[in-house]
């Protein structure tokens, strides 16, 4: 994990936080020539008043970088009432609003300053680890430890995002062979498996875990004699947008699914299930063709099966119509994309 750290140099007291957070990453050989090589999987933004700061930590994540936030007070009560008084405290504020409102998890110094950011309402994400620095109450050695363990649960949080095309087409190939639990529906396909990483088993069993797809994976695997790496899915932490509920199966026809598919949100779960439905005998394609275009649902429905295709490869013998890629479809995948976002 490659995590880069910007901050004003002139502010004596950040400048020691960040220099005992990266002591770790000095101790390794090499480490630090190779973090700065290599673009940053997260940038750790100290401080909220210098604009040069705040500005770098825009574009880093505007270029897509995850932005991990402490303010070192800057954003108490106190001062921002100091500020007033000196300041056109209104357009300043966008700077660090914005900042803020954009990072993954903002990281109070305090109880007290963690309840002030609470009530400032920028950011629902905040984590509390003291400052080694300036207290006694916590060690430079486990301030170090929760910092990272911060940083993790970041990298651990839409891990969508995170995935290579590579590893989205081992998902794909896993998703078939757990839905039909026969390797031989994937011969041809397998290929991708020979360079999958352990970090990208990672991505790829947290993304599955959290669209509730996780069962299908594994049996996937196991019909593969694939070993996956020993993760506990259930119990690793991460950020989760508000409002997010794990997908769950629901026992209901074919035209019902398609209206609950219409209706949102739309899944990964839901294809899956689609997918696994498709596959029955007692599907009669013309009439579940004619009661979606009484409901004027075909077109989603076209719509849904080029995703479905996508998502679980599924063979064409297996589809009721011919796939639409059109607006629609890729109105689809952007959800499927960016639901799990920060």
């Amino acid at each position: 994990m490659n995590v880069q750290h910007i901050y004003p140099e002139t502010d004596m007291m950040i400048s020691r936080h960040v220099t005992m957070l990266e002591e770790p990453s000095r101790n390794e050989d090499d480490g630090k020539q190779k973090a700065e090589a290599a673009p940053p999987d997260i940038i750790h933004v100290h401080g909220c008043w210098n604009y040069s700061v705040v500005r770098k930590a825009m574009k880093a994540h505007r270029q897509g970088i995850r932005i991990v936030i402490s303010p070192h007070g800057g954003l108490e009560p106190w001062v921002l009432n100091e500020r007033r008084l000196t300041e056109k405290l209104s357009k300043t504020l966008l700077w660090q609003r914005r900042m803020v409102e954009s990072a993954y998890v903002v990281i109070a110094q305090s109880p007290i300053e963690a309840d002030n950011l609470h009530a400032l309402g920028w950011n629902p994400r905040i984590e509390t680890i003291r400052n080694a620095v300036v207290t006694n109450s916590i060690t430079p050695e486990a301030m170090i430890i929760q910092t990272h363990e911060v940083y993790r649960k970041v990298m651990d949080s839409h891990t969508l995002a995170l995935m290579d095309d590579n590893t989205r087409q081992v998902l794909a190939v896993l998703l078939k062979a757990g839905i039909t639990g026969d390797s031989r529906w994937v011969a041809g396909n397998d290929n991708c498996l020979q360079s999958i990483t352990t970090d990208s088993w990672r991505k790829l069993l947290i993304y599955a875990e959290h669209e509730n797809v996780i069962g299908t994976v594994v049996r996937g695997a196991t019909v593969m004699g694939i070993i996956l790496p020993n993760i506990d899915t259930k119990h690793i932490k991460s950020y989760l947008p508000t409002g997010y509920q794990r997908p769950t199966t629901s026992a209901i026809g074919m035209v019902e699914r398609i209206e609950e598919m219409n209706a949102g949100p739309f899944t990964l779960l839901q294809l899956v299930e689609l997918d696994k439905a498709l596959r029955r005998d007692d599907v009669n394609d013309e009439q579940l063709c004619a009661a979606l275009e009484e409901k004027r649902l075909l077109k989603f429905f076209k719509s849904v099966l080029q995703v479905l295709k996508e998502q679980t490869l599924i063979d064409e013998g297996f589809l009721p119509d011919e796939p639409l890629d059109d607006q629609q479809a890729q109105t689809l995948r952007n959800f499927l994309q960016n639901h799990l976002r920060i």
